[in-house]
């Protein structure tokens, strides 16, 4: 059975032109579908990936952070108090990650769950006013006249406390959000197709083992598709990495949102890489092969 399986691609008869333009269709088809394919799986490893967004939380110095906002704003009046919350900071900094991690988990995959259903753009114009409310409430209450002699006790200064509650930082966010709304359909169509294209690049691959048969023909056709494929992607992980920024900064984000995004797409690169590099050198590997068939060394002249 192993010899007749064999066989069946060694004594393989020549390739006609009739199958070699269906050869040449189907590689065609493979090319697009693996080019596609990249681009697709680093959506899904990243942007669309609620639990790679939520490790984010893992580099925050929650510490630092807290000991600059306290070395600024309250040690000046009240190092007592600053030292003393650096220290209760530290000791809860496992416990404020959780919390943190799992909330930024629970809203991401609630705005992609939007995204997905066409709903993103209502829920951002329908919330954008409610969140300037807020912040401009909030504004008002620290603005009371009881509350900043409180505050001043402990060495805070009301003005350290505003810019957190920035109106047109929480407007960049909205517009972040209608922005992303428009690509509703490219993450619809990413979620859907996934795991058919995976099944369909196998089947084309398949098929046009079955259709040439002959192994020098069917290295040298998927060895160039590959090769080509997995050095382009290298090409669109570097104007990813060129546009990324500016893209970003066009926001008025806070910083360390704007870091969590450029890290996205670091890490969307980072995968674009590893797959073009795989395919790459599968590629290579087989136009290897091919060069080998042809000149006989893995099978005899006769039945290439």
């Amino acid at each position: 059975m192993k010899g007749s399986f064999t066989g069946y691609f060694i004594n393989a008869p020549a390739v006609s032109s009739g199958k070699r333009l269906l050869l040449i269709f189907l590689g065609i088809l493979l090319f697009i579908s693996l080019f596609s394919f990249g681009p697709i799986l680093a959506l899904q490893q990243t942007v669309f990936n609620p639990d790679c967004i939520a490790s984010y939380v893992d580099d925050i110095d929650v510490p630092a952070l807290a000991h600059d906002w306290l070395k600024t704003n309250v040690a000046p009046g009240n190092p007592v108090s600053a030292k003393a919350m650096g220290l209760l900071i530290i000791n809860l900094e496992p416990q404020i990650k959780d919390q943190l991690r799992s909330y930024v988990r629970n809203t991401y995959a609630f705005l992609l769950d939007r995204l997905e259903k066409g709903k993103l753009l209502e829920t951002a114009t329908a919330q954008r006013p409610l969140f300037d409310d807020m912040a401009s409430q909030f504004q008002a209450i620290i603005d009371l006249p009881g509350l900043s002699p409180a505050l001043a006790a402990l060495g805070i200064s009301t003005d350290s406390i505003k810019k957190y509650t920035d109106v047109d930082q929480i407007n960049g966010y909205f517009d972040m959000l209608e922005q992303v709304a428009a690509l509703k359909d490219i993450a619809v169509t990413a979620d859907t197709i996934y795991i058919p294209l995976i099944i369909f690049i196998l089947a084309l691959i398949v098929a046009i083992k079955l259709i040439a048969r002959k192994p020098g023909f069917i290295s040298g056709e998927l060895g160039l598709i590959l090769a080509i494929c997995g050095a382009l992607q290298y090409f669109i992980a570097l104007i990813v990495s060129s546009l990324g920024r500016p893209a970003i900064s066009q926001f008025n984000l806070p910083p360390i949102i704007q870091t969590w995004l450029l890290r996205m797409v670091g890490d969307y690169n980072n995968v674009l890489i590893i797959y073009g590099g795989v395919i790459l050198l599968c590629g290579i590997a087989l136009i290897v092969v091919y060069y080998a068939v042809k000149s006989g060394r893995l099978w005899s002249t006769k039945s290439l």
